[in-house]
């Protein structure tokens, strides 16, 4: 693993080297976003299937910035979150229940204007040019967030994935990294954990 100013130079360069790119993610986020209030209900295996992309996305920029460390767990992320995707149903999503809903709105609107590692002359550029789809904490905001709001496509072990990738990069970014920012990942990825055990209660019964 690159120590810690390596890391850091790394997401640097990534979030702000190719912002084309964090633009075109913004502008698909954005209309997945306009589809969902439209009321388009896809299945939850497209969903998931879905947000595998950006999953592989932060991977590439990971290698490509010579971080295989975060380059080879995104992929194995994606690779999980694909398997175990082809095993969700194929009926449309449903929404979770008013506070996980709450959450992960929260979560994709932190995501989508993450402004760490992000230079830019206007507060506006944060809304088309932070680097979720590029980077591990803005993307996993994200997708937490999609995960938090359609009752985690009804996948067990998808919410998992989630949470102990959720911890992990949290945790690393506060305290090894250094960017405070990342708590809120902590705070989705929590609310992600109780969402978890409450789907257990009945089984537990």
């Amino acid at each position: 693993m690159p120590n810690t100013q390596e890391i850091i130079n790394g997401l640097y360069a990534i979030a702000n080297d190719f912002t084309g790119f964090a633009i075109a993610w913004h502008v698909i986020f954005y209309l997945l976003i306009a589809a969902l209030l439209i009321r388009w209900k896809p299945a939850n295996k497209l969903l998931v299937i879905l947000i595998c992309l950006p999953l592989v996305s932060v991977s590439a920029f990971a290698w490509f910035a010579g971080n295989p460390f975060n380059g080879v767990l995104f992929l194995i992320m994606a690779i999980l979150v694909f398997i175990f995707g082809l095993r969700t149903s194929s009926e449309p999503v449903n929404l979770s229940q008013l506070p996980f809903m709450l959450a992960g709105v929260i979560m994709i609107t932190f995501g989508l204007l993450y402004p760490h590692f992000t230079e830019t002359d206007s507060v506006f550029g944060y809304l088309y040019a932070s680097p979720g789809g590029l980077i591990p904490c803005p993307t996993l905001s994200i997708i937490i967030g999609f995960v938090l709001l359609y009752n985690a496509f009804g996948s067990k072990p998808i919410m998992l994935i989630f949470i102990i990738f959720g911890l992990f990069y949290a945790v690393f970014g506060v305290l090894k990294l250094g960017v405070y920012l990342d708590l809120f990942l902590l705070f989705g990825t929590v609310a992600l954990l109780i969402r978890y055990i409450t789907s257990l209660k009945p089984a537990l019964i």
